[in-house]
């Protein structure tokens, strides 16, 4: 598994078996020689922070055919870019609040944000996506504090109810604000854990960032807890196309940097169809590189794997 820069990865295991019926990621169907599924590509460059420009020639994937390699850097029109607080992670957010905000009104006018918090565990949507950026930081608000809880089944949650668009330009992706840290663990419940999530968001075609900001009284907590915290938010990031950001288990000074990435890599995205063979319904992994070395530094951001639809049925 690849090491970002800040960014911990490590694998979590787990499996998914109860079907979850939300809106997936663009599927045109069935093809002839297989099934045809799209994903979002991020070109990225850590070092030089100027990923070049790619073409599908660029891209080499052993786990499909590309058919289509569409940019989306130039207007980032048709994305949908949720902000999710947990009120869990209240260590003096307060005075990040001023940066976030400047964020969501640097955003290209085409760009639609929207704003939720985790409260306790449970979603609160108080703003859906909208290009009036004075509604968007009006709803935003430092994290308050709340009881912890598991902040995954809450990003489910919302993955499950926002619409997908049907533009060949659409994109979903959210910026999530958490310690990371799951306390209520039911093995019994609909979302389990950080899999479950990452399962989800694979399946809707959503990529996740997320900004670790941990809980007031962090220095007394377990350093393992914190630990498995930011783990779960890499995870979480790594398995959908995004990134985590954070440097240490102490709070930044500053998340300015990080949501410079963040930006930098929205404006460095493609929309990829594959042809995959049929038969291989479900999650499938994928396998992607670049096809030359001319760009030593780029880093292709891709799921870690992409929904494969059953062929749809032609009838008796």
């Amino acid at each position: 598994m690849k090491i970002r820069m800040s960014i911990a990865a490590l694998a979590l295991t787990g499996t998914l078996t109860t079907p979850f019926l939300f809106a997936q990621s663009g599927l045109p169907g069935t093809v002839a020689g297989g099934v045809e599924v799209q994903m979002i590509l991020t070109a990225a460059d850590h070092v030089s922070h100027n990923p070049p420009a790619l073409k599908a020639a660029d891209v080499s994937i052993m786990s499909g055919t590309i058919t289509s390699f569409t940019p989306l850097q130039n207007a980032q029109s048709g994305l949908e870019l949720y902000v999710v607080m947990d009120d869990v992670a209240n260590y003096n957010f307060s005075s990040k609040l001023a940066e976030l905000r400047k964020f969501i009104a640097a955003r290209p006018a085409q760009v639609a944000v929207g704003v939720a918090y985790i409260h306790e565990g449970a979603l609160q949507i108080v703003q859906t996506p909208t290009t009036d950026r004075a509604k968007a930081t009006h709803a935003l608000r430092a994290p308050v504090g709340s009881k912890s809880a598991n902040p995954y089944c809450a990003v489910s949650d919302l993955i499950r109810q926002w619409p997908a668009a049907a533009s060949e330009y659409a994109r979903r992706e959210i910026i999530l604000v958490s310690t990371g840290i799951d306390d209520s663990i039911n093995e019994g419940a609909l979302c389990i854990n950080a899999e479950t999530a990452i399962h989800d968001a694979q399946r809707a075609g959503v990529v996740i960032y997320a900004l670790y900001n941990p809980v007031a009284d962090y220095l007394s907590q377990k350093w393992s807890k914190v630990d498995s915290g930011v783990v779960n938010l890499a995870h979480v990031c790594y398995e959908t196309g995004g990134e985590a950001y954070f440097l240490t288990h102490n709070p930044v000074e500053s998340i300015e940097p990080f949501l410079s990435d963040i930006s930098e890599h929205l404006a460095h995205q493609y929309r990829v169809t594959l042809r995959m063979p049929a038969g291989l319904e479900g999650l499938r992994p994928i396998y992607i590189d670049p096809a030359s070395a001319d760009y030593p530094r780029l880093e292709l951001m891709v799921p870690e794997s992409v929904w494969v639809a059953a062929p749809a049925s032609s009838g008796p």
